[in-house]
């Protein structure tokens, strides 16, 4: 849970000041991020807070309520991030409960091995999301370990657990020279024949200014390029999959 600030959603009506004693200006709030209390007052909702705890007992009366949708479509609950493995043993409460629903959960697969052994057996479908493939970019871009990355892949393989593998294409950060050879191999050494190509975006950007931080710089690859990355998976036997926004 976070709160945020809309600046322009904002009336000036220093309702929230009058609510909270540490704050002289709306802004001010982040200087304050566990006020959750102060932002209630807003009537314009420029304050206000991303996120919601939820228990596992709410969370299961809000899927229970499409069971019959899952049923007469052939369709399931998909489990994504953050990083729904962090959070194995409530996700596992929810799944046992769930069943025989087909369960998807989407992973960077950066968490400890013990957690993805709960939830193997009731899984049936693993979206694996592939971004830096070097170990000290990885842990310092996102504080990820691609020896757990690795080790945990592995074991989904062991299982032979269906599995489809997301690339998201950002520049400079993932789609780069270095990283599309890596990427390329680690395909070919799993014998992975289909990849997703994911277009990225800038949606975020308001929602980055709203909670005070900013949006680091990148961009999507020019068509040229993502043309040139179809050539070579092609060329490897392997099909891919453009997703755009």
């Amino acid at each position: 849970m976070e709160i945020y600030f809309k600046k322009g959603d904002c009336i000036e009506c220093f309702e929230c000041v009058k609510r909270c004693n540490f704050l002289e200006k709306p802004e001010d709030i982040f200087r304050f991020p566990e006020h959750f209390e102060c932002v209630e007052p807003c009537p314009t909702g420029a304050l206000g807070i991303y996120g919601e705890k939820i228990t596992t007992k709410k969370l299961l009366e809000i899927l229970t309520k499409d069971i019959d949708y899952y049923n007469n479509t052939n369709g399931g609950v998909t489990f994504s991030g953050g990083e729904p493995l962090l959070q194995s043993k409530a996700v596992k409460k929810v799944i046992k409960k769930l069943k025989p629903i087909h369960i998807a959960i989407e992973t960077s697969l950066f968490a400890p091995e013990e957690n993805l052994k709960d939830l193997l057996k009731d899984t049936d479908l693993f979206i694996v999301d592939v971004k830096i493939l070097n170990h000290k970019i990885a842990q310092k871009t996102l504080q990820g370990n691609l020896k757990t990355f690795y080790k945990n892949f592995q074991t989904i393989k062991k299982e032979k657990i269906d599995t489809i593998i997301r690339f998201p294409a950002v520049k400079p950060y993932t789609f780069n020279k270095e990283n599309i050879k890596k990427l390329i191999n680690f395909l070919q050494e799993n014998n992975i024949h289909h990849i997703q190509i994911l277009e990225i975006h800038k949606l975020g950007l308001e929602k980055y200014k709203s909670l005070n931080l900013k949006m680091k710089n990148f961009k999507k690859p020019a068509k040229n390029e993502i043309k040139t990355l179809k050539s070579k998976l092609n060329e490897r036997s392997i099909k891919m999959d453009y997703l755009k926004i």
